[in-house]
Parts: structure tokens; C-alpha cells; sequence
């Protein structure tokens, strides 16, 4: 009895280590199939192009065709091959192989087309359309195997519209009705066969049954010699009834293992690449979820599958908005980093230049400093230019005064020796308005070569405050106009007219009539003249 008791202590402890293998083997099951359902992707063009050419190859059969009989079987083989890849042209050949059975007369052959039909409308969405063709149907007359395809297709059209119908009590209805056509495709069947497992799985799921439907599923799905497209539909329905079972590991696989399956059969009409895409958005892949649903709402629109378009239409904006949320939050992240780093850039500068400027004002804010030092410059840069006028024109002073007091050394010494000589005519000739006049223009020239050394581009910025028109250029002979020398007497500090007008030789109201008339001209404000004087 104790070792019976030990060995069932020894099975439970033993059963978390067999459940944490198995959902790490799980997982790295889904990530190897994830891998295989990416390269099976970029490989998708392969698989078009090897469908398109089946399709050449059945419509050159279709134009070697001569009977109605062959024509019929031509379109059917070509309503086959669109049927799940696109829809336009397999509802052109369901129409074609309808128009055709009823040459034929054949029960039969009117029977399959009808068929053919009702499945192009029933995979587009179009359910009112399939239910009235279905209403059509005259089986009177058909054999058994077509009856199955009709009931088959009759059934299949239930069983989708289950899903699209949400409401009660009309998705119980179908239910009922889909059970009933169920049990009579059955009856068809050979028990245990994998058509007979299909059906009643494919019921089972649409009545929630979801153990019941699995199992039967697995019988099907472990048949190695059903096609890639049944595997696809076997594997897509597997993976959401794991998904209604709560195992989101075997959901996510056969789902993907369906996916990989609709490609190779260039099947457009599908949902299990949605889901996938779905759930790897759930686990926070949004780009990879993106580029899933993307390829699905493609394959969608390819198809021209209404119902498929709308339900990606459900969730595609959602995994956008997620990944535009994602986006948005990176973005801002990036600015708070750019935002960051500028801050630590200017409390770097900041601190360097307080540390260069100020030390002992370290504490103090750095706006202040800022500004401080910048009335600091402007007040150094203005010293620096005044003693640089200084000195300057200090130079050229003596140097006119000595010239000038040369000459008049000269003059006096020949006033003298023209008084000794009684030659007073000469003297009053020496003297006269021509030559004060010459003076003055000497002492202007010198004002001005000195001026326009010290300040090399006044004229130019001078001119720049008028319009073109009334711009007045320097005399022919370089010199300075009186309007520009007294903006110039001002830019040296001279603002007093009647210091202004001593110099000139003119009156204060002549000055000031000058200024005003220049000011009028400007195009700057004339309060704000000068201002732009003394910034040249």
C-alpha cells in the first residue's frame, strides 16, 4: 500500500515537469512552422504562376473542344480550377457550364453546374443570391452522386452562413437545417470513411462541439492522400477549435500549417492567414501581424471575397492603429531623448560659459548671466570701436593741424612780407571768399577720407535705408554729400545740430531741415533712423 501511495505522489510531481516539456515543445513546434509559412510566402509568386499555367493549359484544352459534351466538362474543369483562386472567372464558367447542361438535357449535368454556381456565390459573400439559385434545383430527375454534390453544397451553404448570422433564433435555424442535410449526406457515406469524418466534423464545430469535431478532424487530417486544398480546410478548422478549447499553441500551428497549405494551392478564399496574423498581433508582432492580414486582404480583394473583405476590414485598422500607436510612442520617446540631450547641451554651454565668465556668480541663473554678457560685448565691442575712432582720428587731427598750422605759418609770413612791400592788393586777394571756401572743402575732404577709413562700408548700408530712386551716390570727386556727413558727424557721437552746423558752415534750421527731408525719403521709420545710423 505505501509503495502504491509513493508511486502516485511520484506521478503528480512528475506531472508539471510532463506539461512544461510539452507546452516548451509546443512552442518551439509554432516557431518552426511560423518560419516555414514565412518562406512558403516569399515563395507565393512561384505558386501563381504554377497555377496560372494549369489554367492556360485547361483553357488550350477548352478551345480543342468540339461537342457540347467536352465543352461542358472543359468549363467545369475550368470553373474547378478558379473556384477558390478567382472568383469572377469561376462564376464565368459556372454560367457557361449552366447554359450548356440545358443544351444537353441532362438532369445531371444541369444538376452540377447549379452547384458549380451556388458555390461561386455562397465563397463571395453573396448568401440571399446562393439560397435563391438553391431554390432552383430540380433533383427530380438526378442521379444519386449528383444529388450528394447538391445536398453537399446545400449543406455547406448552411453551415457558412452559421457564422455570418450571428442572431437568434435564426443561427439555431440553420444549425437544425445544416444537421438535417448533415445526417443525409451521411447516409451516402461509407461509415468511418474520411469524407464521412469531414462532415460530421465540420457539423460537430458549426454546433460548438469542439472535442467531438477535433477528433473527428484528426482522423481526416491524418489521411495522407487527401489534396492540399482539403488538408487546408481540415488544419484551418482544427486551429480554431483549439482556439475556442483555450490551447493557443495548437491553434496558432494549424493555422499556420493552413496557411502553408492555401498558398501552395494558390487558394484566395481563406481565413486562416487572418488569424494567424491576429494572433501574432496578440502577442505584440505588429509589423509581422501587419504584413499576415495585409496578404490576406489582398488575396481577399484577388478573389473578390466580400464576407473575407469585411472581416479583415474589422481588424486590419485595429493591428494600424496599434502599430501607429507603437509608432507614435517611439516617436516620442526619440524626442524626449532629442529634447534630453539638447537640455544637457545648453546646461553644458551654460555651465561652461559661467565657468569662463563668472565664477562667483556660479549660482546664479543662466538666462541672467546670458544676458548680462551679452550687454557686456556690446559694451566692449563699443569701446573697442570708440577707441579705434579715437585713436584714429586723433592721428589724422594732428596731422591736419600741423598742415594746417603750416599754412598758416606760410600765410603769415607772406602776409608780412607783402605788408613790408605795401603790396596790400595782394593781401586782399589771399583772402577771399574762393579761397575760405577752398579751406573748408580741404577740411571736408580730410573729415571724409578719415571718416570713410574708420567706417568702409557706411555708404553702402547708408543707401541700403532708401528706395533706389532716391539714393544719392558719392560726389564725382569721392567725396561725401553734406546729407551723408552729417549722419556721419552723428555716427561719431556729434549729435548736437549746432556743433553739427559750426562744422558744416550752416545754420541749425539748415541742419535740421536736412535731417528731416533724409528721414521723409527713408524707408525705415524716422524714429528708428538713426538708430540704424549708429549700428553701421
Amino acid at each position: 500500500m505505501t509503495d502504491a501511495i509513493r508511486m502516485l505522489l511520484g506521478r503528480f510531481m512528475l506531472l508539471p515537469i510532463l506539461l512544461s516539456a510539452g507546452g516548451e515543445m509546443a512552442r518551439a513546434q509554432n516557431v518552426d512552422v511560423l518560419q516555414r509559412l514565412d518562406s512558403v510566402l516569399a515563395s507565393c509568386d512561384t505558386y501563381d504562376a504554377a497555377k496560372q499555367e494549369e489554367i492556360e493549359n485547361l483553357h488550350l484544352q477548352a478551345s480543342n473542344t468540339h461537342t457540347l459534351d467536352e465543352q461542358y466538362h472543359s468549363s467545369i474543369a475550368l470553373f474547378e480550377a478558379y473556384q477558390s483562386f478567382l472568383y469572377d472567372s469561376a462564376y464565368v464558367y459556372a454560367e457557361k457550364a449552366q447554359r450548356l447542361a440545358l443544351q444537353l438535357h441532362s438532369a445531371d449535368c444541369q444538376t452540377e453546374a447549379a452547384c458549380a454556381k451556388i458555390f461561386c456565390l455562397l465563397s463571395a459573400g453573396l448568401y440571399k443570391e446562393a439560397f435563391d439559385e438553391v431554390d432552383k434545383v430540380d433533383l427530380s430527375k438526378a442521379t444519386a452522386t449528383y444529388k450528394y454534390k447538391y445536398y453537399f453544397v446545400k449543406w455547406r451553404l448552411l453551415a457558412d452562413i452559421t457564422d455570418y448570422s450571428q442572431a437568434e433564433p435564426y443561427r439555431s435555424d440553420y444549425i437544425r437545417q445544416s444537421r438535417a442535410l448533415a445526417d443525409t449526406l451521411l447516409h451516402y457515406l461509407p461509415p468511418q470513411s474520411t469524407d464521412y469524418h469531414y462532415i460530421q466534423g465540420m457539423q460537430l464545430m458549426k454546433e460548438r462541439k469542439t472535442k467531438e469535431s477535433v477528433s473527428c478532424f484528426l482522423q481526416v487530417v491524418n489521411d495522407t492522400t487527401i489534396s492540399v486544398h482539403q488538408r487546408a480546410i481540415i488544419t484551418s478548422c482544427l486551429g480554431w477549435l483549439y482556439h475556442l478549447m483555450g490551447d493557443e499553441q495548437q491553434s496558432v500551428r494549424y493555422l499556420a500549417e493552413a496557411a502553408i497549405c492555401d498558398i501552395q494551392s494558390s487558394t484566395k478564399e481563406t481565413t486562416a492567414l487572418r488569424l494567424v496574423g491576429e494572433w501574432l498581433f496578440a502577442q505584440g508582432k505588429v509589423d509581422k501581424a501587419i504584413d499576415y492580414v495585409q496578404k490576406a486582404l489582398d488575396d481577399a480583394n484577388f478573389y473578390n471575397a466580400r464576407q473575407r473583405k469585411i472581416e479583415i476590414g474589422n481588424v486590419l485598422p485595429i493591428i494600424q492603429q496599434r502599430q501607429y500607436k507603437d509608432m507614435r510612442y517611439q516617436r516620442n520617446v526619440m524626442m524626449l531623448c532629442v529634447a534630453m540631450a539638447c537640455a544637457l547641451l545648453v546646461v553644458l554651454v551654460v555651465s561652461v560659459t559661467l565657468i569662463k565668465k563668472q565664477l562667483r556668480k556660479l549660482k546664479l541663473a543662466g538666462q541672467a548671466i546670458e544676458e548680462r554678457n551679452h550687454r557686456l560685448e556690446l559694451a566692449n565691442a563699443q569701446l573697442s570701436e570708440a577707441g579705434k575712432v579715437k585713436t584714429e582720428y586723433i592721428g589724422k587731427s594732428f596731422s591736419m593741424r600741423a598742415a594746417h598750422f603750416a599754412k598758416m605759418v606760410k600765410l603769415y609770413h607772406t602776409i608780412d612780407l607783402k605788408l613790408s612791400a605795401r603790396q596790400y592788393e595782394d593781401i586782399k586777394r589771399m583772402i577771399t571768399e574762393k579761397a575760405l571756401a577752398d579751406e573748408r572743402n580741404g577740411l571736408f575732404a580730410d573729415f571724409d577720407e578719415a571718416f570713410l577709413r574708420l567706417y568702409p562700408d557706411f555708404v553702402e548700408k547708408y543707401e541700403a535705408l532708401f528706395e533706389e530712386k532716391d539714393r544719392k551716390p558719392l560726389q564725382d570727386n569721392g567725396m561725401l554729400t553734406n546729407e551723408m556727413r552729417i549722419f556721419a558727424l552723428i555716427r561719431l557721437g556729434i549729435t548736437d545740430s549746432e556743433r553739427i552746423a559750426s562744422f558744416l558752415g550752416y545754420s541749425v534750421h539748415t541742419i535740421n531741415t536736412y535731417k528731416t527731408r533724409v528721414k521723409n525719403r527713408s524707408i525705415v521709420s524716422n524714429d528708428e533712423f538713426e538708430q540704424h545710423i549708429m549700428a553701421i
